[in-house]
């Protein structure tokens, strides 16, 4: 197979007809299951591929902010929902580590892809190996757990939120989400459904899931990445 680059100077690129993202971390969205007139919150959205991906699940018809610390971080967002012809999007400059109360019990499903070490992503951006201490995951983690916590609180009862991140270190993934199920017994794991390849196979993902959580490890055709679906009481 030829590789092909530079798909953002295409034509139909430019007319919106097609976007572009690693398979696994299109995975979020459709594992959070967004329903046409949801309020969904996606809380780190920059650059926007995750954030208008959900629009398009929804058909356009739906309530979405999100977020990101940065304006020109939102700007991305902005400009990639522009170019897809999605209105539905609302971006806003936030900080998701800070309580907000006005958003509490706001959103029916969140998305949380928060900011990680970026270790599975390796075969992408392998200057990331150089760049990494091991000091550093409990900077980041502490970091992703404050997001966790702050966000839930924006869920409503009965509503549904994806935490992801494209690194397969367990500090980063697994040990947050024991961590806050310990603290927080109203929110539990909900059973990840992957969408059916065909009537007869299994979805090539499925061999990675265990114990309600879907890792998967860096390939020849994907990102290494960690989902996990929780739910409030």
């Amino acid at each position: 197979m030829n590789k092909v680059k530079n798909l953002e100077n295409l034509k139909e690129f430019k007319e919106g007809l097609f976007s572009v993202q690693d398979e696994a971390a299109g995975l979020t969205a459709v594992i959070l299951n967004p329903q046409k007139q949801d309020k969904i919150l996606d809380a780190c959205s920059a650059p926007g591929g995750k954030t208008t991906y959900l629009a398009q699940i929804v058909e356009n018809d739906a309530e979405i902010e999100a977020w990101d610390i940065h304006t020109h971080r939102t700007k991305l967002v902005e400009e990639t929902a522009k170019r897809l012809g999605i209105d539905i999007i609302k971006t806003k400059v936030k900080d998701a580590t800070i309580y907000n109360e006005e958003n509490c019990e706001k959103f029916d499903k969140i998305l949380l892809d928060v900011p990680c070490l970026g270790i599975g992503v390796l075969k992408r951006k392998p200057d990331i190996k150089w760049q990494r201490k091991r000091e550093d995951i409990e900077g980041i983690a502490k970091i992703q757990m404050q997001i966790l916590e702050v966000c839930s609180k924006y869920l409503k009862s009965k509503g549904e939120l994806v935490y992801s991140t494209c690194s397969i270190l367990k500090e980063e993934n697994e040990n947050i989400i024991r961590k806050f199920l310990d603290k927080n017994p109203n929110f539990s794991i909900k059973e990840i459904e992957l969408p059916k390849a065909s009537k007869n196979e299994k979805n090539y993902f499925e061999k990675f899931l265990l114990d309600g959580f879907l890792q998967v490890y860096q390939n020849t055709d994907t990102d290494g990445f960690f989902i996990c679906k929780l739910t409030k009481k």
